[in-house]
């Protein structure tokens, strides 16, 4: 069975976000108490960049394989505009033979294969893509992934540790009522983020986000490569090939209609 017969049953479940993207309460502890200083310019500077890329599209392939096994080798094209709206089309021979988008309030689905259509329509503010590369990540994360940012939950505290089995430092965020909700890493050098973890209110991972590889376009770092995993053994690899930033798409774009 061809994997874009199997999409359409996966895609009727639920899409829910688990986590929406909020500022840091405004009372932070911050530790340790010499890093003050050093954690508040990270957060700073989390918060800052690329803050005025608002929209951008771009085409590249896609590789999702589950406990090494290849399920998926495609090329896609997509368009994100910030906050959770977006549009991916997977092409087969050139073709965008599956298309998904969403609006921020409905997400669309689309299949023509042959002479056969399929369209589904779902409500859902930020909508998981889970089902369809099974990986437990809303909308939103994925823009502002793909943005060179870094998705940031609400958090009450920010500690800086030095991580012994891969040279660098994570920043660790915490709420009160929740653990630890995010590990972002560092090199040595503190230049970038290298990898960040997304963890459950039960202490589990929840997803591992690694930009492999960075570019440069119109005087934002965005990434060449991002590779997203889970626990369960699913791996999803995203190579960028062609990126544009501020685009400005028209809302329609988001938006999925039935074929006549």
């Amino acid at each position: 069975m061809k994997w874009y017969r199997i999409i359409v049953p996966l895609i009727a479940a639920a899409f829910i976000s688990g986590c929406a993207a909020l500022r840091p309460a405004r009372e932070l502890e911050i530790t340790p108490a010499e890093k003050v200083s050093q954690v508040r310019d990270l957060l700073t500077g989390l918060e800052t960049r690329n803050a005025s890329l608002n929209n951008f599209k771009g085409i590249g392939n896609i590789q999702i394989r589950q406990n090494g096994r290849l399920k998926l080798d495609q090329r896609v094209a997509w368009i994100g505009e910030k906050p959770v709206k977006l549009s991916i089309a997977v092409l087969i021979s050139g073709y965008p033979a599956v298309k998904l988008a969403t609006d921020g309030k409905w997400l669309y689905y689309l299949e023509v294969h042959g002479q056969d259509t399929t369209f589904r329509k779902f409500q859902s503010s930020d909508p998981s893509l889970k089902k369809l590369i099974s990986i437990p990540i809303p909308s939103s994360d994925v823009i502002t992934l793909l943005a060179g940012q870094i998705p940031m939950p609400e958090f009450d505290s920010a500690t800086l540790v030095e991580e012994e089995a891969t040279p660098g430092y994570a920043l660790v965020l915490k709420s009160r009522w929740w653990g630890i909700r995010q590990k972002i890493y560092y090199d040595r050098s503190m230049s970038g983020v290298r990898r960040v973890d997304v963890f459950q209110r039960s202490g589990e991972l929840k997803y591992r986000a690694e930009i492999e590889n960075r570019q440069l376009v119109n005087g934002f770092q965005v990434p060449r490569q991002l590779r997203l995993l889970t626990p369960d053994g699913a791996d999803c690899l995203l190579s960028i090939e062609r990126y544009w930033a501020n685009v400005d798409p028209a809302p329609s774009v988001f938006v999925l209609t039935p074929p006549d």
